[in-house]
């Protein structure tokens, strides 16, 4: 599989394929963003469904804004691993199937089970997750901010397929509370 920037990681380089596959919503402006005023009643950590990844670190089971971030640390941790390891089935348990981008990083990773090919590495380090938006304890907005590193892809017999370069990360991203926890609604990039 030919991996791009734009097909690894859907931020800066591939802006038209995040807004494309998250429904086609635009890029929010810098007046959209706001910090959090009110603090979310807290509820117990959600033991996890047969449908939820249950490896979820107890941080990011917290129905906060602190929970919300651990949860898309984790959701980025496991992007990395899908794409590194190869592994399918680790992005769709912790994404709602109607985050496009969420489905197209799984396919992703499909691809490169079927393939044999992985990303050397971390394919996104992110340096900042925070709270942008937590007016409603029930979906929450986090700016993550990071890179991906210069990395390569290599095939099954260490051959490099890809050389990626570094690029910056910025997103946003929405996540939604439900009875066993957090789950990714949706990724956008910012410029």
């Amino acid at each position: 599989m030919k991996k791009t920037s734009a097909a690894l990681m859907a931020v800066p380089l591939a802006a038209s394929l995040l807004l494309a596959a998250c429904g086609g919503d635009a890029k929010p402006d810098a007046s959209s963003s706001s910090t959090s005023t009110s603090s979310p009643t807290t509820t117990a950590p959600p033991t996890a469904s047969p449908t939820t990844d249950p490896n979820i670190p107890v941080a990011a089971r917290a129905h906060t804004p602190a929970g919300a971030e651990a949860f898309v640390r984790y959701f980025y941790s496991q992007l990395n691993v899908a794409w590194s390891k190869p592994q399918a089935g680790l992005i769709s348990v912790l994404s709602a199937p109607t985050c496009k981008t969420c489905v197209n990083f799984e396919a992703e990773a499909s691809k490169s089970v079927a393939k044999k090919e992985r990303v050397v590495g971390q394919s996104i380090v992110l340096d900042s997750v925070d709270t942008s938006d937590a007016t409603n304890p029930a979906k929450m907005t986090v700016l993550a901010i990071g890179y991906q590193p210069k990395t390569i892809v290599i095939d099954a017999s260490g051959k490099t397929v890809e050389t990626l370069p570094r690029e910056r990360v910025r997103t946003l991203v929405t996540v939604q509370w439900r009875a066993d926890g957090w789950l990714l609604g949706e990724i956008q990039t910012l410029a």
